[in-house]
């Protein structure tokens, strides 16, 4: 009865494994597909008949009648990997040497070729990771595993799976042992055969007979993967399936080779092997284009590995140590000056050294040599935009965290989008010194809008018998806000010893203001010649109310042409908008193509060239 047994598990495994060889006999080799790799490179494990070696010159593979150059035979280290799956729950206890013995037998028939031994029970577990080392083999398999309760096949299949993808090999297939059904594995069925059949490896499994044994979970994996399924029903039998296998485990190449097929054709593969009698057909369709979700990492792993997060950590380490060598000088400046200073002007310790700073600055214009950072010109423009704007903020910082707000706005464009959308990053520094020009210039047109009646305040003042600088400071007391700030400047700079008609120069040029140029002019003639000044400011007053209105004429006229400047700037923009509400896909040549692209650019171009032309059509000087 043993010996019976033994034959028909050797039987029903040669019917098995022999199942697509109907072409074998005439041909001398099977051709079964294998994993590991990516169309449009292609891998087919090749059975020969009988063990014999296997060059690249000796085949030859056509798809669709041509031939393709380049296929390449490998065996040995780089061919099919071997996982020898064996149960070791309690069930096995009176199985289990004769299991050894059978793997041991697996072992000796393909010497060299990779090999893993996994055990399981309750849980799997790897005894020998891949390997050709056959005296490390000898020792994973030469005592049997401990036993222990659990017979989890599913877990501890994909536990082999695992072992074949980690091991990098041309193909991999599994022979599994077992005496009975699963028992509680954490994977489902459906999970592990549809992880082996897409990764195109075998599983050959073999059964161990018992009086409650169920062979029905090895069949199904068996069957799904294109593997086998045997049952052994003696020691002399499972000796005699392991030695098939390793016997046919010898005779397995990894054929590969790359595809020219267009993407969603239908190929037709025949490989001929000199020697081996007739060619093998098989058959696969390519992969369409898009067929394949592509891999999209998430936006924390794109944002860490951009290159841009690189240069704006070395723009914030730069920024930080030229900082803090800024503040360490700045502790060895003596302040004894700024001290004595506050004490003669109605300004405190630090507005008294910022405000001789700059009267510094105003009485050394001129001179050459100028090299501070702060004398640069669209520097200073800059200061005092940003005085007027009330931004409590020096230059430096504003400019560093511009360039700070920059680099990440191209970081987040980088990430998120193409790197061609790095450079809309530029309208950062643009937007950020429009908007603290646009704060600047509403103070001075409200500063513009107040100077008459200041200045008949200041009449008023000279003709009750004040001094020119009396008559400043009832302007301070009665004025508004930014006339009175600039008005208290005035005072201030006068207390600290500058001409009145040098600083109301100075506020003149801060104030942008031609209005006020007449008042220095008069200031100076008052200091030089004399004269009755409040006679000359009704004068004044009168040309600056007459200018003023010729300007709200002027805007009134303009106004149509500065409306049509904002619709014909912002209807492309609205358009696009309302284009990608209603059919993004028809704006996505121009996103994603490269045409697409630099028509999108020159049209920003042109609208940017348009808007500026028709602002200095309707902008009219008075």
């Amino acid at each position: 009865m043993k010996w019976r047994g033994a034959f028909v598990g050797l039987a029903l495994l040669v019917a098995a494994v022999g199942a697509t060889a109907a072409s074998a006999a005439t041909s001398g080799f099977t051709l079964v597909e294998g994993g590991g790799a990516l169309f449009p490179d292609r891998a087919y494990v090749v059975v020969v008949d009988k063990k014999r070696p296997l060059t690249a010159k000796a085949i030859v593979v056509t798809e669709n009648g041509k031939p393709i150059p380049g296929a390449t035979i490998d065996g040995g280290q780089a061919g099919v990997g071997t996982v020898l799956l064996i149960d070791a729950s309690n069930s096995m206890k009176g199985s289990i040497d004769g299991a050894m013995v059978a793997a041991r037998t697996f072992a000796a028939k393909n010497p060299g070729t990779p090999l893993s031994v996994v055990t399981f029970n309750s849980r799997p577990r790897v005894v020998l990771p891949f390997t050709t080392n056959q005296k490390a083999i000898a020792r994973a398999l030469k005592t049997p595993p401990p036993l222990a309760e659990g017979t989890r096949i599913w877990d501890a299949l994909s536990a082999a799976q695992a072992q074949i993808l980690g091991g990098r090999l041309g193909a991999g297939r599994i022979v599994l042992l077992s005496d009975g059904a699963d028992v509680g594995s954490t994977t489902t069925k459906d999970v592990v055969t549809g992880g082996l059949s897409r990764d195109k490896i075998r599983v050959y499994a073999v059964g161990i007979n018992s009086p409650d044994f169920q062979p029905d979970d090895l069949k199904s994996v068996a069957s799904e993967t294109g593997g086998a399924y045997a049952l052994a029903t003696s020691k002399g039998a499972l000796r005699s399936i392991y030695g098939q296998l390793g016997s046919q485990a010898a005779r397995e190449f990894v054929l590969r080779y790359r595809s020219p097929a267009a993407p969603g054709q239908d190929v037709k593969v025949a490989v001929a092997i000199k020697g081996l009698g007739a060619p093998v057909t098989t058959s696969y369709t390519t992969p369409s284009i898009g067929s394949a979700v592509p891999y999209k990492p998430k936006l924390i792993d794109r944002f860490l590995q951009s290159w841009l997060l690189m240069v704006m950590i070395v723009f914030l380490v730069i920024s930080l140590l030229a900082y803090t060598v800024v503040k360490l000088l700045e502790l060895r400046r003596n302040r004894s000056l700024r001290r004595r200073l506050s004490k003669y002007v109605n300004l405190n310790e630090d507005d008294a050294g910022a405000r001789k700073d700059q009267v510094d600055g105003l009485l050394n214009q001129g001179n050459a040599g100028r090299t501070r950072f702060s004398d640069w010109d669209w520097i200073s423009r800059l200061t005092v935009d940003l005085e007027l704007a009330d931004i409590k903020q020096t230059p430096q910082r504003v400019i560093f965290f511009i360039a700070f707000l920059t680099i990440l706005v191209a970081l987040i464009l980088g990430v998120l989008f193409a790197p061609f959308w790095v450079l809309l990053a530029l309208l950062v520094p643009v937007l950020m010194r429009g908007e603290i020009s646009r704060r600047a210039r509403k103070q001075r047109e409200a500063f513009a809008d107040q100077l008459p009646d200041n200045l008949e305040v200041l009449g008023s003042a000279l003709r009750a018998g004040h001094s020119l600088v009396g008559a400043m400071a009832v302007v301070v007391d009665e004025a508004a806000e930014p006339s009175k700030g600039e008005f208290r400047r005035i005072v201030t700079d006068e207390q600290l010893g500058i001409p009145l008609d040098e600083t109301l120069e100075l506020t003149a040029r801060r104030m942008d203001s031609r209005d006020m140029e007449q008042v220095a002019v008069v200031a100076l003639l008052q200091r030089d010649a004399g004269g009755n000044m409040a006679e000359v400011l009704d004068r004044v007053i009168e040309n600056i109310r007459a200018r003023q209105e010729i300007e709200r004429l002027v805007r009134t006229l303009t106004a149509q042409g500065r409306l049509s400047r904002w619709i014909l700037s912002l209807l492309p923009v609205f358009v696009l908008v309302m284009i990608l509400l209603i059919n993004p896909d028809h704006l996505q040549p121009l996103f994603h193509q490269l045409a697409g692209q630099i028509a999108l650019v020159m049209a920003v171009i042109m609208v940017v060239i348009g808007s500026t032309i028709i602002n200095k059509i309707v902008k009219i000087k008075v």
